[in-house]
């Protein structure tokens, strides 16, 4: 009777350690299902660790779990707990002053990947939380991926399953998942802070290259500016000095040869009176370089007159070139700061025409339209692959094109240029009032 009672408690007892250990088994499966999801979804080291700490108490069964991750230099950068509350302070701060509890030693110190203390109140004297430890066993590994170590995971278990080799393997597996959740949030950081240092890189490169074109936009305004007031100034000095000679000279030989008149031989004469001709010739070729440098109709009469001039100037050495004007804009209404610019663009349209278009039509438009002051110029000529034109290094196709463009755009406007083959050409200039600045 007594070998019947000893046979049913022995059988007892073995069932409840079956339905222990699968019930551990359930909580095993549990917790690591909960740390791959953990994985997946954490994306901060902090709240990540935090929360494989609770997952491990709350769903392996461990009496507690703690994370320590640390540095190249075994400083601790973050710490994580469940079930040892403050205590873990403690053992941070015999961490910072390398008074190392056993298992941290051990982990952080040495090479031992993991280890397994049976009795921590024995085994354990100096450390904060081993009274924790009561009828439970330890076990302790190392957070390392790809030879990089980055701390140590511990956590309290109950003494038969500190005993069980299955549970060591399933714990380290656990530690290894939670240290290439680490590594996975470093790559991410690192790639994040990659991205962030090439695109601080990048708007300082914009920056910088926006304000070097400001820049050269600014020099390339000067440049115009002084261009102008050159030609303006040496319009000036013609003008005013060989222009003003040469007249003066052909009225002296004029008066001279008046009065001479009947009183030398007029065979005598003769090469005074072939000078008159020559001076005239000169004097009205020092005009038309004063009018091509700078007209001083532009300054005293304005835009609109310097077109009506410019037309008929143009007219009269390309008599076999139509050319109709459509002004449709009052002077007042034209910025001083682009009718220099418009000018300009006129004048080479016009020449670029003349030389290579092979036109017999050519119609100037100048208007505002949709708040924008518009410029075009169009002919019936050959016309050519704008694409090509456009397409080709500025220094291969001249300046007509691309200093008309560049003058445009410098000061605030867009260019415009259509052309096909026997279809003719247009080139379309415009300035919108906001976006308009004056020339420095």
């Amino acid at each position: 009777m007594e070998s019947h009672n000893l046979n049913k408690d022995k059988y007892h007892n073995n069932i409840s350690l079956e339905q222990q250990k699968i019930g551990h088994l359930n909580a095993v499966l549990n917790s690591i299902r909960e740390v791959n999801r953990l994985i997946v979804t954490g994306k901060k080291r902090e709240p990540l660790i935090k929360a494989f700490c609770e997952s491990l108490v709350r769903n392996r069964g461990y009496h507690n779990a703690w994370i320590i991750l640390i540095d190249e230099y075994n400083r601790v950068i973050a710490s994580a707990e469940a079930g040892t509350g403050r205590d873990l302070n403690e053992i941070l701060k015999k961490i910072e002053t390398r008074d190392f509890t056993l298992c941290c030693r051990n982990i952080l110190t040495h090479t031992k990947e993991f280890m397994v203390i049976q009795n921590p109140l024995e085994e354990c004297v100096n450390c904060p939380v081993n009274h924790m430890h009561d009828g439970q066993g330890s076990m302790s590994a190392r957070l390392e991926h790809d030879k990089k170590l980055y701390g140590m995971l511990t956590v309290s278990v109950p003494t038969v399953f500190s005993r069980d080799t299955e549970e060591h393997e399933l714990f380290k597996d656990v530690a290894d998942d939670i240290a290439f959740a680490l590594h996975s949030i470093e790559v991410e950081e690192k790639r994040r802070q990659t991205e962030a240092a090439l695109r601080e890189t990048r708007d300082k490169l914009e920056r910088r290259v926006k304000e070097r074109t400001n820049e050269l936009e600014m020099l390339s305004s000067k440049l115009l500016n002084a261009q102008e007031e050159e030609r303006k100034r040496i319009s000036g000095d013609l003008h005013d000095g060989i222009g003003q000679c040469l007249s003066a000279v052909k009225f002296m030989v004029e008066t001279a040869l008046e009065n001479m008149k009947g009183k030398v031989p007029d065979s005598d004469l003769k090469p005074l009176h072939a000078l008159v001709p020559l001076l005239r010739e000169a004097s009205e070729e020092v005009r038309t370089i004063v009018m091509n440098l700078r007209p001083s109709i532009l300054d005293d009469l304005g835009i609109l007159a310097t077109i009506g001039w410019f037309c008929r100037q143009f007219k009269a050495v390309y008599s076999y070139i139509e050319v109709k004007e459509n002004i449709e804009i009052e002077e007042d209404i034209i910025p001083d700061a682009i009718k220099t610019h418009i000018f300009r663009i006129l004048q080479e349209a016009m020449n670029n025409i003349a030389k290579h278009s092979k036109a017999n039509y050519v119609e100037i438009f100048l208007r505002k339209r949709n708040n924008r002051i518009e410029l075009t110029v169009k002919d019936n000529g050959t016309g050519f692959n704008a694409q090509d034109i456009m397409a080709v290094k500025a220094s291969e196709k001249g300046f007509g094109i691309t200093g008309m463009k560049e003058r445009t755009e410098l000061s605030g406007g867009s260019f415009i240029l259509v052309s096909r083959l026997n279809k003719g050409t247009k080139i379309r200039a415009s300035w919108a009032f906001a976006c308009m600045r004056t020339i420095l």
